[in-house]
């Protein structure tokens, strides 16, 4: 069974993330998929705090923004008070058909509980001519390695199950009725930290991923204090125990004709 992440307890803690991982790739592959022209119709799907429709504000595009978590939303509010702004769900997007000719979704997409009810509404709001992207990690490949799943293993799992492989979401896109589907890398996430600092930083905090958030609170306290066991080992080798981030985010498209 998949489990779902109550924003609304971690949104004031939310936008740590860009503050300690960078996102420049992800930014990079967004401005291109948006493109030059700054009359287009912009909707971000699972906006969160509003950081992407933010950067994409900040250079004079119009945009708006849905997220399931009202706290979410009113962070996002704080940020870009003159965005449209709204409280709703992806399987039901409430704007009428043509209304956009981007739709976009950067780590939300495996957070909807019906994939294909929002494929269908992505199809039906969007203009002729206009395009889907999907931004999101692939853990069904062998390329991923993650501190996150080194100490809490039960994380792996719960992420194949949130997370379609990219081939089945470009299936899922053409089924929909996008076509010229395809996947490019968004962003290869690529750090070391020794694992005391990971811990001091709040890089492992509960409320930092999703992933955390879903775990008991068991479950997160025995990853920790396994990781904590590690360190107390390499220390009484007088060695320092680093943690490795090795993940890939794909940018999976479609467009509509």
């Amino acid at each position: 069974m998949v489990k779902f992440v109550n924003y609304d307890a971690i949104a004031a803690e939310y936008d740590r993330r860009y503050d300690k991982t960078d996102y420049s790739g992800v930014e990079s592959v967004l401005l291109d998929f948006i493109g030059e022209d700054p009359s287009v119709h912009i909707l971000e799907v699972g906006c969160g705090t509003g950081h992407w429709l933010e950067v994409l504000s900040g250079r004079g595009y119009r945009v708006v923004g849905l997220d399931a978590s009202r706290s979410m939303v009113n962070q996002a509010k704080s940020k870009i008070p003159h965005a449209a702004l709204v409280h709703g769900h992806a399987e039901a997007l409430p704007w009428q058909a043509a209304s956009f000719e981007r739709i976009f979704c950067i780590n939300a997409f495996h957070h909807f509980s019906d994939k294909t009810s929002f494929m269908t509404e992505a199809r039906r709001v969007l203009r002729r001519g206009g395009s889907l992207m999907i931004i999101g990690l692939d853990p069904h490949t062998d390329c991923n390695r993650w501190w996150i799943y080194d100490y809490f293993p039960q994380v792996v799992a719960m992420d194949k199950g949130r997370y379609p492989p990219t081939h089945e979401l470009r299936k899922l896109m053409s089924e929909s009725g996008f076509v010229d589907s395809c996947t490019v890398e968004a962003q290869h996430l690529l750090l070391h930290v020794p694992a005391h600092m990971a811990l001091e930083q709040g890089r492992l905090d509960k409320t930092v991923t999703s992933q955390l958030a879903l775990l008991t609170d068991d479950e997160y306290i025995d990853g920790i204090r396994r990781l904590q066991r590690d360190i107390e080992t390499a220390e009484a080798h007088n060695e320092v125990l680093p943690l490795h981030t090795d993940l890939w985010l794909c940018a999976t498209m479609g467009s509509v004709v």
